[in-house]
């Protein structure tokens, strides 16, 4: 109760969003941590000499930016995760990291060399000054083709280089939205974007998905009861139920998006794993969509380069944008990945890393089949990671903190989830360790544990 009232002016009016601006912060700064439990309303009311009608109004201006959630009979609890990296570690040792979702480092290593070298025999000092806002016109080149490549067709004055995925999210949050903003976003997501979203005063509207990735008519209804002004969208290998939305539900999507002008930012930095028939939303709704993709998935998380394409008329605000945040991405790096893409390293690269995430996924079929994750009947699924429902008698919390004894890190559902009470799951790696062998042998470990085997 102390560090929620620290801050808390009596005095102030209206008094509902003083408690709630108290709360706010005590959430943000940590003090009320995820699935903390703050009092009923007539508690509180009593302790600051207020109402109880004037408390419930804080708690609902609280929920209405998605920091809080209730639910009858059970309480009031925090639902705003603030520390990502409780439920996403970055690099251990000595363990099993299947919570951390990357590439596989092997194919990079030889080429990197080789154009490392031949950096630094290039003249070196044309990439290490400021560069003009609109960024190195031959490095621009070279990353349009290749997002040509990939099936998204645009000019090149559209393509907006950021420093890595989540500043160019973060980019296109900023210039598609403002403070206040509903924001609708899959009901399990990544919890990058919704940090983006509450630290930016965005509000995350939660959206139905099933296997094949959002539901199109939830998306509807959500918009019929409250106005939505964007989209982020991650239709392929979506994070973190790893489903892939079919060209069909896209074309839905897209008629529903262009009727309710609702802005779309394409989250497709997964798009290379999905079956090649499958296309970026971005080419069902080019003028509502903002596609966004980058080399970390594809090739190595080293390589911090995020890529926009924007709409021409909106260009320099992405520039101002980007410069006002990191200022300008590093042009030695973008120049590093020029020549791996010129190289032919990064399709090369890319198609191996799919290979892999194939044979792994095949693994963790064979391994899991007395257990239900998503996509179990799909014969080829290449992505990076498994959403595993954990049988009945079992939550995720218990789950997870059983595992972290076998030195296995996982992730457990309730990071994903923007409100609410979801079924118990945890997302895994199924690409964290460079050694199929060992991913076996941590998966059998998960298996063994859920069927109370060990």
């Amino acid at each position: 109760m102390q560090a929620l009232l620290a801050s808390f002016n009596p005095q102030a009016r209206p008094l509902y969003l003083e408690i709630a601006r108290c709360i706010e912060n005590a959430i943000l700064k940590g003090h009320l941590a995820y699935q903390n439990k703050l009092p009923a309303h007539r508690v509180l009311a009593k302790e600051i000499g207020s109402s109880a009608v004037t408390v419930r109004q804080a708690y609902q201006e609280l929920e209405s930016k998605a920091l809080i959630s209730s639910g009858v009979g059970q309480g009031t609890f925090v639902s705003f995760n603030v520390n990502l990296s409780d439920g996403i570690k970055g690099r251990t040792r000595n363990e099993f990291n299947l919570s951390l979702v990357t590439p596989l480092n092997g194919p990079l290593l030889a080429p990197l060399r080789t154009q490392l070298k031949a950096l630094a025999g290039d003249d070196l000092a044309a990439y290490c000054d400021y560069e003009d806002d609109a960024g190195n016109p031959e490095q621009l080149a070279i990353m349009h083709q290749w997002l040509q490549s990939q099936g998204v067709v645009s000019e090149q004055s559209q393509v907006i280089v950021c420093h890595g995925a989540q500043h160019a999210l973060l980019v296109a949050v900023l210039a598609t939205t403002q403070v206040g903003d509903r924001v609708a976003v899959e009901r399990l997501c990544y919890p990058g974007i919704l940090s983006v979203l509450r630290q930016t005063g965005r509000i995350p509207v939660p959206i139905d998905l099933d296997e094949q990735g959002l539901l199109v008519e939830s998306l509807e209804k959500q918009y019929q009861q409250q106005a939505i002004r964007a989209l982020v969208l991650v239709a392929s290998c979506q994070n973190p139920t790893a489903s892939v939305m079919p060209n069909q539900r896209r074309q839905q999507l897209a008629a529903l998006v262009n009727r309710y002008a609702i802005q779309v930012i394409d989250d497709d930095i997964y798009g290379f794993l999905a079956d090649d028939n499958i296309k970026p939303f971005y080419c069902f709704a080019p003028q509502q969509t903002v596609y966004l993709t980058s080399l970390s998935k594809c090739v190595s998380p080293s390589l911090r380069l995020g890529l926009l394409v924007v709409p021409k008329s909106e260009r320099d605000d992405y520039i101002n944008l980007v410069r006002t945040t990191v200022w300008l991405p590093s042009p030695l790096l973008m120049q590093l990945a020029c020549q791996l893409i010129t190289s032919g390293a990064v399709a090369q690269i890319s198609q191996w890393q799919k290979r892999q995430a194939l044979v792994r996924q095949q693994a963790a079929k064979h391994i899991f089949s007395e257990l239900e994750f998503v996509n179990q009947a799909l014969v080829e699924h290449c992505a990076y990671h498994l959403w595993l429902y954990l049988p009945q008698g079992w939550t995720s919390k218990s789950f997870v903190a059983v595992m972290l004894k076998h030195r296995i890190h996982l992730s457990g559902e309730q990071h994903f989830s923007v409100e609410g009470q979801q079924r118990p799951a945890v997302r895994i790696s199924l690409m964290a360790t460079q050694d199929i062998e060992q991913l076996k042998h941590a998966l059998g470990l998960i298996r063994d544990v859920l069927l109370r085997r060990i």
